[in-house]
């Protein structure tokens, strides 16, 4: 009788160290073309899922908190909510934003959780293109370089970002790589405006408050500055393999953005309030 007790609690504790997968890889469903993707902000480390044995492992601090105000800003402004996907797990157990065998190295519930991420994604993206036609995937994380700007990566590399706008708009075979492929092709805008002119995601942002990069003020990286032009989230479910929905992997710094809720606050609602002027600038639709 000892021993059943003793197996029956031994199988209670291994099941209370695993929360389920729905716990692990949060989704929620929105009513706005736009879909956020948080995949570094999760703190969970659960004792049965091994750690990572290479790979970046260090946590986007308040990423989580900081998506929630976009949310919540988004909301009061548009009164709609996006589509969500948090990976609550902390990233020595998982990376979503590689591709699986570096994400979860062979480890089970970790590939689980990777196939719930980008499932889910893959799903608001499919939901998107059938409800509005087309729309925007915001992939949220934190950096800090010591250039504290908002980095927003398009699956350009820095070095690329230092040709001129006549030389961006004339490279077919550039644009045909980004995660804006289809955006460009909607925008009334030329490509280099899309990315950096007044009017592109960086220069709404820096009217706001924000300095960007790429931006009107600011186009490509300085030397050894370092800068996140994207990875797999972006690359996975934007546009550049198809589809009508684009994405822009959004690197926040510490500094006046995600160091105090107040200043997540502010950055939650410029970004807000910049996309509704985005979407009806280059989409050509209004959000609310």
């Amino acid at each position: 009788m000892r021993t059943l007790f003793f197996h029956l609690f031994l199988a209670a504790s291994l099941h209370a160290q695993t929360p389920a997968l729905e716990q692990l890889i949060e989704v929620r469903s929105g009513t706005l073309p736009i879909i956020l993707t948080v995949p570094h902000g999760g703190t969970l480390k659960p004792d049965n899922v091994l750690a990572r044995r290479y790979g970046v492992t260090g946590m986007d601090a308040n990423t989580v908190p900081l998506s929630e105000m976009i949310i919540e800003e988004l909301q009061v402004l548009y009164g709609g909510k996006p589509h969500a996907i948090f990976s609550r797990l902390h990233r020595t157990r998982l990376d979503p934003n590689r591709e699986i065998k570096e994400a979860a190295q062979g480890e089970p519930t970790a590939e689980a959780a990777w196939h719930r991420f980008h499932d889910s994604a893959q799903n608001a993206r499919d939901v998107v293109m059938k409800k509005h036609g087309h729309g925007l995937l915001l992939d949220i994380h934190g950096h800090r370089h010591l250039d504290q700007r908002v980095e927003l990566g398009y699956l350009i590399k820095g070095e690329l970002l230092k040709a001129g706008d006549a030389e961006l708009n004339a490279n077919a075979a550039l644009i045909a790589t980004t995660s804006i492929r289809e955006l460009d092709q909607r925008s009334p805008q030329s490509f280099a405006a899309l990315l950096r002119g007044p009017q592109s995601l960086g220069g709404l942002l820096e009217f706001r408050g924000f300095r960007c990069l790429p931006s009107p003020t600011k186009d490509n990286p300085s030397l050894l500055a370092g800068y996140f032009s994207g990875a797999y989230d972006v690359l996975a479910h934007g546009s550049r393999d198809g589809g009508t929905v684009s994405a822009i992997q959004v690197e926040c710094p510490w500094n006046n953005v995600r160091d105090r809720p107040e200043n997540q606050r502010r950055f939650a609602r410029a970004l807000a309030d910049s996309l509704g002027v985005y979407f009806e600038v280059h989409f050509g639709r209004k959000l609310k």
